[in-house]
């Protein structure tokens, strides 16, 4: 290996590096500075500086390795989502298919809901990155608990359904009702954190060292693997018609 690019993967690992599970190192200041030059554009651009930043940004450091798992587990989550609806769409025929997406999904959900609650109460605490990071702007924390209960009570639902084998009764109103308020939350989430996303996560991957975000991501994605061969393999009886009309009357 060259001395060039020894270098380089020396300062990769520097930009990457991680005392917690999460990170603390915060963002070079070439990045801060684009941050900043951003909100001098016009057009498509500027609206989507404003959801990300707000009307009135302030250049603030980022902490990358909670930027960096959120950004990964947020992008899984994004893509299992599109499946789970269409698969919804189309429940009968595609029932266990369903049931193994939305299985898989909890430990990617987990970790995308633990980093984000890390940096709320991280920031609160007053710990020296994430105060210095500052807290998202007003839009973001507005939607940020709707968000939450929305995903959890959707998942508990649908985990109630399959263990009752059926998609009838009032978990099954629940499950309605919190996976299209979920829809709603989750479109304004993406129109505020998507591209942010995106970019962190492309600036990860292309990397050359890899750091304990990815590390995460990647136990997460074999416990989804397994979550959902289990909700496949042990699928109860399923009963459709349970709770969804009184017993016929008994002929004398």
């Amino acid at each position: 290996m060259s001395t060039h690019d020894h270098g380089n993967r020396i300062s990769s690992c520097r930009v990457y590096g991680y005392s917690l599970v999460v990170g603390t190192t915060s963002t070079p200041p070439d990045d801060v500075a684009a941050s900043g030059a951003s909100t001098h554009r016009g057009g498509l651009g500027h609206a989507l500086d404003v959801l990300e930043d707000g009307p009135h940004p302030k250049p603030a450091p980022q902490v990358v390795g909670n930027l960096i798992l959120t950004s990964h587990a947020g992008l899984i989550i994004l893509f299992a989502l599109v499946l789970l609806y269409l698969s919804g769409l189309a429940f009968t025929p595609l029932r266990p298919v369903h049931f193994a997406l939305g299985f898989a999904l909890i430990p990617i959900l987990v970790v995308k809901l633990a980093s984000t609650a890390w940096r709320a109460i991280s920031y609160y605490l007053g710990r020296g990155a994430y105060r210095a990071a500052g807290a998202p702007w007003l839009l973001p924390r507005l939607i940020a608990v709707p968000l939450a209960v929305a995903a959890v009570l959707a998942t508990t639902s649908g985990v109630v359904l399959w263990a009752q084998g059926t998609d009838h009764g009032t978990w099954a109103a629940i499950h309605t009702d919190s996976v299209i308020a979920l829809g709603i939350v989750v479109l304004v989430h993406l129109a505020i954190y998507l591209r942010k996303a995106a970019r962190a996560s492309a600036k990860s991957l292309a990397a050359s060292a890899i750091n304990r975000p990815e590390r995460v991501i990647v136990w997460a994605l074999l416990a989804a693997m397994v979550a959902g061969a289990v909700a496949t393999g042990l699928e109860p009886t399923w009963n459709p018609s349970a709770s969804s009309a009184p017993p016929a009357a008994t002929q004398p």
